[in-house]
């Protein structure tokens, strides 16, 4: 039932199946087998004493160095449906590990599906059937123990009818003796199992041993008002934004309710591999601070993360929405290759596009072009989003012009192909004209020169004599 506690239990009840016989008492009619709790009800168990003593050390070292390694164990109901009862058995160790089990009993026949650390079926004495009393059968068949007696007895600090179920036996053999009492105490209404004891002494061959142990129960719903020690999770934000490649966090916090000492394993469990989460602590052990972060980074999208608590025997969940947006940022492009002639300019239009609610002001620059390429930009910044025209000259060839936009922290770069050809040569007319004509201009240039002479010469008087070179006006017209 509670790991070493449910040993010790199952180690007496199959002592004593093996070596007696139940009582022969006469049987008090009963009308029903029936279940008497309900779903949710809860019984705790602490150990009231355990001791072993033995001539031969190593049988008490086999059995642990002490029996009592629980801090608590708890019994609680989860369904009934017939004479069965599902019941969930809890444990708590003093290392703040625990542990859970799950149950069914048959109040009527017994059977349970609980194995026996001794070796075969233990038969159910966690919970009874309700409202038994003292002759009665433990189980609804002939060959089931009795109860010895129904007495009144105080219980946690209520009068109540409790059952009780006593063996006791002893024996010899081959030189040794062997004794072994047990004792069960269920409450009469409920049917619930109050206490359970046992004790065993051998003396002579096999050596001298004592054992005794009790687990009892401290506290209830039943007709008390324990509650069960447990704990939760809470995160703090549950919403996470994230933008870009940064880190989101959420404050992951445990809550312990009265009692509940145990160690709480937690883990991350986002609900896409597109994000990574992590917790700064996996483990909250008791007197810590009970506490812990989650980081968690990945790609653009929504995420759900759960942070699974496990106490050992109760697992409760905390549950962080993450968001991731991009980064603001821009694009930055241009129209197309420029190309035009020597003694011309070109151009292309620099765009900005905005992304992701990027506002930002953006610088622009021509950061690379070759020599004998000159290039501007009419404008060196654009707020938000816009174009700027970018403007070239210079000689023949084939370039490539960066220009560079930096801003919001961040830096794109396009590059434009520029070609410049070179402009034409300027065309000189060619003559077409014949030979002949050349030839007969220059005869009518002739002539017409002759021509000119002629009218000189006869315009000079009769009788006058010109000196070869003298072309003087003061000879007297005729």
């Amino acid at each position: 039932m509670f790991n070493r506690a449910r040993f010790i239990i199952f180690f007496c009840i199959a002592l004593v199946a093996l070596m007696l016989s139940p009582p022969t008492l006469s049987a008090h009619a009963t009308s029903t087998y029936a279940p008497a709790v309900a779903p949710g009800n809860l019984a705790e168990y602490k150990v009231l004493y355990d001791s072993c003593q033995s001539t031969d050390p190593s049988v008490c070292e086999s059995m642990g160095s002490s029996f009592n390694d629980t801090a608590y164990a708890a019994l609680q109901v989860i369904e009934v449906s017939g004479p069965a009862v599902t019941l969930r058995l809890i444990t708590i160790y003093k290392n703040g590990t625990g542990s859970q089990e799950g149950a069914i009993v048959d109040v009527a026949t017994g059977s349970s599906n609980v194995t026996s650390l001794a070796g075969g079926a233990p038969g159910d004495y966690f919970v009874l059937a309700g409202n038994l009393q003292a002759s009665d059968h433990i189980w609804d068949d002939p060959s089931a123990p009795t109860f010895n007696s129904t007495s009144t007895e105080t219980v946690l600090g209520s009068s109540r009818s409790v059952n009780f179920l006593n063996y006791s036996s002893s024996f010899s053999s081959y030189g040794s003796s062997f004794s072994t009492s047990s004792g069960f105490a269920f409450d009469q209404v409920s049917g619930v199992l109050i206490e359970v004891s046992f004790s065993i002494t051998t003396t002579g061959y096999a050596g001298d041993i004592q054992i005794s142990f009790a687990l009892g129960m401290v506290g209830n719903n039943i007709w008390g008002t324990a509650n069960l020690p447990d704990f939760g999770l809470s995160a703090d934000p549950t919403t996470v934004n994230i933008v870009g490649s940064a880190t989101g966090t959420s404050s992951i916090s445990l809550n312990r309710s009265p009692g509940f000492s145990a160690t709480v394993k937690l883990t991350a469990i986002p609900s896409s591999s597109s994000i990574t989460c992590s917790l700064s602590s996996n483990s909250l052990e008791n007197g810590g601070s009970d506490t812990s972060t989650l980081s968690c980074t990945g790609a653009p999208g929504a995420y759900t993360v759960a942070i699974d608590g496990n106490g050992g025997y109760s697992i409760h969940s905390a549950s962080v929405t993450v968001s991731i947006t991009a980064n603001p940022d821009f694009q930055i492009s241009h129209s197309g290759p420029i190309s035009f002639q020597t003694g011309s300019s070109g151009t292309a239009t620099i765009t900005i596009t905005a992304q992701n609610g990027y506002t930002s002001t953006t610088n622009l620059e021509v950061s690379s072009s070759s020599s004998g390429l000159t290039c501007n930009l009419n404008s060196n910044s654009v707020s938000g989003y816009g174009s700027v025209t970018l403007t070239c000259s210079g000689q023949p060839g084939s370039y490539t012009v960066t220009v560079k936009a930096t801003g919001g922290g961040t830096s794109h770069s396009t590059d434009t192909p520029v070609t410049i050809s070179a402009a034409p040569a300027s065309t000189q007319p060619t003559s077409s004209l014949p030979m002949s004509l050349v030839y007969g201009g220059i005869g009518i240039a002739v002539i017409a020169a002759a021509l000119v002479a002629f009218l000189f010469i006869r315009r000079k008087p009769n009788g006058a004599i010109v000196t070869a070179g003298d072309v003087s006006s003061s000879s007297t017209q005729a």
